[in-house]
């Protein structure tokens, strides 16, 4: 009869073994009884235990604080208009709160999960300033798409785009209005359309959840517990840009301006006091700070505050009620720590007061927009030349010029500056493009606030509400910021020669001083009738008889105070000929940047518009509907009679 075998897995094989342990007191699960009882030598089993160890290693965050002092979690809620945001968040509400709340207070917080987690949700609007703030301070992003129109919205992609270069937080996607579809093949395709783009344009860990027909306003319970229980446990991994600068979303805005300055002057700078949470990092005493919207400040006064929304407890509490988060009077309470003395941790909630805030900020803020405040590193502080690569967006039809303004985002600043495009040659030269190329990435130079190294860029077009075809025109990455490096451009110098003999000849208007041709020794020169010649020595070696033959020159033409240079070519050449050479220039950049503020919805300021209109060049076509209109308006003053001039017709062809 076969032997019957041990149960190897299950309860029961659990049980006996529990059963053992307890009769044997040297029974125990540690390495060292595994080692003894294993059938492998120690050496074979440590190789082993080794390699699952380091298998099943889960990646070290970047922010090691518990749940209780983390700041809540910021879930941005972004999708195009009409797609059903409101009807999607008041289910959530509903769910986390058990109230069916007619009005949607944006921001606010809610507790969920089992491990209390605060999490906060804000809406993300479809203006560029927005968009540029939320990918910014987003942990999570819950884009909302339509069935029917898929996604080609130009918002999304947008949005998209921001996220990718500012740092790509965790992403849901959110597919509605499915009940639309006819067929249940148009809904296959559209779920497989909308994923496969979804997940190119993100991430292929990215979750996407498929929301059916609501019912009473709202949807599905089913439909809204698996988003919910999604949200409540999903890993948050903090970046490694914002891990390394502290920021606010600030919850809170106080007028604190004196009543007689304002009576004195109702559209001054104002004084405020700002609330919110410590993210980032580390927060040091008299660091500068950026608003978005506003620029560049020096907190007047810094202090921590009690939680006004602490976690609940797990002991007194079994389930864990979601609160609406409201600021209230009452819960401002300060909180003297010793912290204080040299700085804040993250999670601290802070009372911040800054002055000279300009009024037209204080006039058009939202509260549901909340502002961002971002610390500022001593090597930000300062402007000068930076280099990044940059490529134009595979959207946009036109191609860039150098030297036209564009408005920039980088770190926690946005504002106006006159680029330079170069490529880099084999022998390392940056050579000057006078457009961007397609598709292809070039180095760019500009003038502006010191960012790291690696640090995300984005090029918009415009910052208005009006909406462009694309307002993203190009992505860049800051290379370096070094003074020393040079942009060059091949121009062509013309001269004539004054006086020739055989094969020499002594060339004016080339150079501009004795020095300068001391720098193109030995350059290559030719003429229009392609005899090519070099240029020798400035004139501080020249003989006697060529000294007298230059002072000569100097006398019959008193312009000619010097840089005429001594040439030679290979044969004789005419008095008449056109000597031309090509060499590298240093072109200069533009040493140019305006801050933008919230109220700046133009994309060239009149600054930079006078600033840029020296270097830009008309076009053929330009030029050809100058010549066209100007003649058009000859013809009609010549045809109108004396009397009936207007006085514009009359400064035109003057």
């Amino acid at each position: 009869m076969k032997k019957r075998r041990r149960r190897a897995d299950g309860h029961t094989f659990l049980n006996n073994k529990k059963r053992r342990c307890d009769d044997n007191d040297h029974c125990d699960d540690n390495n060292t009884c595994s080692v003894v009882n294993s059938s492998l030598s120690p050496s074979t089993f440590q190789q082993f235990q080794h390699r699952d160890a380091f298998k099943h290693k889960e990646p070290t965050s970047i922010n090691n604080t518990t749940e209780e002092d983390q700041p809540p979690y910021v879930v941005v809620v972004h999708g195009p208009p009409k797609v059903g945001k409101s009807v999607l968040i008041k289910s959530l509400l509903n769910h986390f709160t058990k109230q069916n709340l007619s009005d949607i207070p944006w921001p606010f917080t809610i507790v969920s999960g089992k491990n209390h987690r605060r999490i906060q949700f804000v809406e993300c609007a479809n203006d560029i300033n927005s968009m540029i703030d939320a990918a910014k301070y987003a942990d999570a992003v819950i884009f909302i798409f339509d069935a029917v129109y898929g996604f080609e919205m130009v918002e999304t992609v947008e949005f998209l785009n921001l996220l990718n270069n500012h740092g790509m937080p965790k992403v849901i996607g959110v597919l509605t209005r499915l009940d639309c579809l006819a067929d249940v093949e148009k809904v296959t395709e559209a779920k497989k359309s909308i994923i496969d783009r979804f997940l190119t344009e993100t991430y292929q860990e990215a979750a996407l959840f498929c929301l059916s027909s609501f019912n009473f306003g709202l949807y599905p319970d089913h439909d809204i517990q698996e988003l919910a229980s999604f949200i409540s446990a999903m890993e948050f991994h903090p970046l490694s840009w914002r891990a390394a600068h502290p920021y606010l979303l600030v919850d809170r805005v106080e007028d604190a301006t004196p009543t007689e300055r304002v009576q004195m002057d109702t559209r001054c700078n104002r004084d405020l006091v700002l609330y919110g949470y410590l993210r980032g990092c580390y927060f040091k005493k008299g660091t500068k700070v950026h608003i978005a919207g506003a620029g560049d400040f020096l907190l007047a006064g810094i202090t921590s505050l009690i939680d006004p929304f602490p976690l609940l407890s797990v002991d007194s509490v079994k389930v864990p009620t979601a609160d609406v988060f409201k600021f209230c009077s009452s819960s401002i309470l300060y909180k003297e720590a010793p912290m204080e003395i040299a700085g804040f941790t993250p999670g601290t909630h802070l009372r911040c007061e800054v002055h000279g805030i300009p009024f037209d900020m204080v006039e058009n803020h939202d509260p549901y927009r909340p502002i961002l405040v971002g610390g500022i590193s001593h090597a930000e502080e300062n402007a000068g030349y930076m280099q990044a690569t940059i490529k134009v967006h595979s959207e946009q039809q036109n191609l860039l010029r150098s030297r036209d303004p564009i408005i920039v985002s980088i770190g926690w600043r946005r504002y106006q500056t006159i680029p330079i495009y170069a490529m880099e040659d084999c022998s390392g030269r940056l050579q000057m493009l006078n457009y961007t190329p397609k598709d292809m990435p070039c180095h760019a130079m500009f003038w502006g606030p010191l960012a790291l190294p690696n640090t995300g860029a984005v090029a918009v077009q415009t910052l208005g509400d009006n909406q462009a075809a694309f307002r993203i025109l190009a992505t860049a990455v800051i290379l370096d910021c070094n003074n020393a490096a040079k942009i060059v451009k091949r121009r062509r110098r013309i001269g004539t020669p004054c006086k020739t003999f055989k094969k020499t000849a002594f060339v004016k208007d080339m150079f501009k001083s004795n020095h300068e041709i001391a720098t193109y020794e030995g350059a290559t020169i030719w003429t229009a009738s392609r005899i090519r010649g070099k240029v020798n020595k400035q004139s501080i070696y020249f003989c006697a008889v060529e000294t007298k033959v230059i002072e000569r020159l100097r006398r019959k033409d008193s312009q000619l105070r010097g840089g005429i240079a001594k040439c030679t070519f290979e044969h004789k050449i005419r008095a008449s000929d056109i000597i031309y050479m090509s060499a590298w220039t240093q072109v200069e950049v533009p040493r140019f940047f305006s801050p933008l503020t919230a109220t700046d919805h133009i994309w060239l300021v009149i600054k930079a518009r006078k600033y840029s209109n020296h270097y830009k060049k008309k076009t053929h076509r330009q030029h050809r509907e100058t010549v066209v209109e100007m003649g058009r308006q000859r013809f009609l003053v010549r045809c109108l009679p004396a009397c009936c001039e207007s006085p514009t017709a009359s400064t035109t062809v003057s």
